[in-house]
């Protein structure tokens, strides 16, 4: 993962975007058995790299955007990565969409306030 503020979110923007075919494949195959799991391999990786990301952004800067919940997300990473016997489909499924569609706004809106 890339070190500067920029790359860091542009790392989570990537990891959305990656989330959103994962599921959107997951969608349109329904009719094979191996595809939902393989989507949420997918998706739960992608997560845990946003996660990651979040965690090295400065706090000032998630200061900034208080409506998105940076804690939770630190602590879905800390879940798959360290507790993912606990993890189950609904739970992660439960990160994405909305919460991420969030997570994409607020991250654009602070990549274009950025000057470097």
């Amino acid at each position: 993962m890339s070190g500067s503020i920029r790359h860091r979110l542009g790392d989570i923007l990537l990891a959305i975007d990656a989330i959103d075919r994962a599921d959107a494949a997951a969608q349109r195959h329904t009719d094979d058995d191996e595809v939902p799991g393989l989507a949420l391999a997918s998706i739960q990786f992608h997560v845990f790299t946003i996660g990651e990301a979040v965690k090295a952004l400065p706090a000032d800067l998630r200061g900034q955007r208080p409506d998105v919940p940076w804690s939770d997300i630190a602590r879905m990473r800390d879940l798959i990565g360290h507790h993912y016997y606990k993890l189950d489909a609904a739970i992660v499924r439960a990160t994405i969409g909305d919460p991420l569609a969030r997570l994409r706004v607020a991250c654009e809106s602070l990549l274009a306030d950025r000057p470097d």
